[in-house]
C-alpha cells in the first residue's frame, strides 16, 4: 500500500470558509533554511545550523486559507511526495529513496501499543523524513500549532503501520530518552503528543482516530465531501506543542516522521 503523511506548522489564524488546501515545494519553498526561517519560526527566535535528511518532495509550503485548517499557511512535510496533498495536482510522483532512518521514531512507534491496550508491532519505519535545527529563544516559552493526517485511517488503526512523528526537543535544562546532540547530553523529549494524556500518548494514526475509538474528539475525517486535503483519509485537529525554555539559551529541535513497517 501507498501512504503519506503530513505535518502542518503555524504561523496565521484562519477564515472559517471551506476551501481546498494549496501545496508548493518550488522555490524557495525547498530551501529547509528558508522554510525553518520563515514559514517555522516566528520572531524572537533565532536558528542556526540547520539540515535535512529525505527527499526534497518531502518538504515544502502550504496555504489553507478558508479551509477548515485553524492556520493559514506554514510548512508541510511528509513521507512521500507532499504535492500528492494538493488537490489541484496533475503530475507524476515518484516514491522517495528510503535511505534514512531514526530509531527514535521506532521507539515512539511501538510505545504506543501498551499505552492503549494493543499488542501490534511496528516492525521497521521507513519514508523517514528529518528536519533539524539550533535555536536561541528570547522568550520564556517554546509553541508550535500542527496538524498530523495519514491514509492510513479506516483501514490500518491498531496494526502494524502505524505512521509516526516525533517532535524532539533538546537543551539546558531538559532531561529525555531520546537522542540529542553531543552538546545536549542529557537526551531529548517528544512534545507531539495527545493533548492531556497520562502517560504521555504519542501522536500515530492508532492514538487518535474514530475507528477504534480512541481519541476521537481530536480526529477530523478527511473522505468524501469533507476533502480538503487530497490523498490523505483522516487528519487531527490543530495541536499545541509547548515547553518552557530559558531565553538566551540554545536548544535543538527535531522533527522526524515514517511510515510504521513498510514503504
Amino acid at each position: 500500500m501507498r501512504r503519506l503523511y503530513y505535518i502542518l506548522f503555524i504561523l496565521l489564524t484562519c477564515y472559517n470558509c471551506m476551501s481546498q488546501i494549496v501545496i508548493s515545494n518550488n522555490s524557495p519553498y525547498n530551501n529547509i533554511v528558508y522554510l525553518v526561517d520563515s514559514l517555522l519560526l516566528g520572531n524572537g527566535v533565532v536558528a542556526s545550523n540547520h539540515s535535512f535528511q529525505g527527499d526534497y518532495m518531502q518538504i515544502g509550503f502550504f496555504n489553507s486559507i478558508n479551509t477548515s485548517i485553524n492556520f493559514d499557511s506554514g510548512l508541510v512535510f511528509g513521507t512521500g511526495d507532499i504535492n500528492l496533498l494538493d488537490p489541484n495536482f496533475s503530475g507524476t510522483v515518484i516514491e522517495p529513496p528510503n535511505n534514512i532512518t531514526d530509531p527514535d521514531l521506532l521507539n515512539v512507534a511501538n510505545s504506543v501499543p501498551p499505552l492503549i491496550g494493543q499488542t501490534f508491532t511496528v516492525s521497521s519505519i521507513n519514508d523517514v523524513a528529518i528536519i533539524e535545527f539550533d535555536f536561541i529563544p528570547y522568550s520564556d516559552s517554546l509553541f508550535f500549532r500542527y496538524v498530523f493526517g495519514s491514509s492510513e485511517y479506516f483501514a490500518w488503526e491498531n496494526t502494524e503501520y502505524n505512521d509516526v512523528f516525533g517532535f524532539f526537543l533538546s537543551g539546558p535544562g531538559i532531561t529525555g530518552p531520546f537522542s540529542s546532540p553531543s552538546y545536549h547530553p542529557n537526551g531529548s523529549i517528544n512534545l507531539a503528543i495527545v493533548p492531556n494524556s497520562n502517560p504521555p500518548l504519542p501522536i500515530t494514526v492508532s492514538s487518535v482516530n474514530s475507528v477504534t475509538p480512541i481519541n476521537s474528539q481530536y480526529f477530523v475525517d478527511n473522505q468524501g465531501s469533507q476533502n480538503i486535503i487530497e490523498y490523505i483519509t483522516g487528519r487531527t485537529t490543530e495541536f499545541d506543542a509547548f515547553y518552557p525554555v530559558i531565553p538566551g539559551q540554545s536548544y535543538h529541535m527535531r522533527l522526524a516522521i515514517a511510515d510504521g513497517s513498510d514503504n
